[in-house]
């Protein structure tokens, strides 16, 4: 697979956007209460996971996004399955 060069700089850029989110999001998972650190671990994990999988076409390596792909998919699925759950359980009563 061939990827343009202008392409691999977007890519490059998109993973250190990510990056920057993912250290943003772990202060916010490090100081977490008990009941709230599952969606603040997942709010940290999703965009570091991403990280590997956007470097990943840049490089060239098939076999990397996919490794990346394996563990970003579930981390994703989990992330949609507690927003499901915290729908419709209505909202939180403060």
């Amino acid at each position: 697979m061939d990827i343009p060069s202008v392409g691999r700089w977007i890519m490059l850029a998109l993973a250190a956007v990510l990056l920057v989110q993912a250290v943003r999001a772990l202060r916010p998972a490090l100081r977490a209460r008990p009941g709230e650190r599952v969606d603040a671990w997942l709010a940290f994990a999703d965009p570091l996971a991403a990280v590997p999988v956007s470097l990943a076409p840049a490089a060239g390596e098939i076999g990397f996004l996919l490794c990346g792909l394996a563990v970003l998919g579930p981390i994703m699925a989990w992330r949609l399955a507690r927003s499901l759950q915290a729908r419709r359980r209505g909202p939180t009563p403060a």
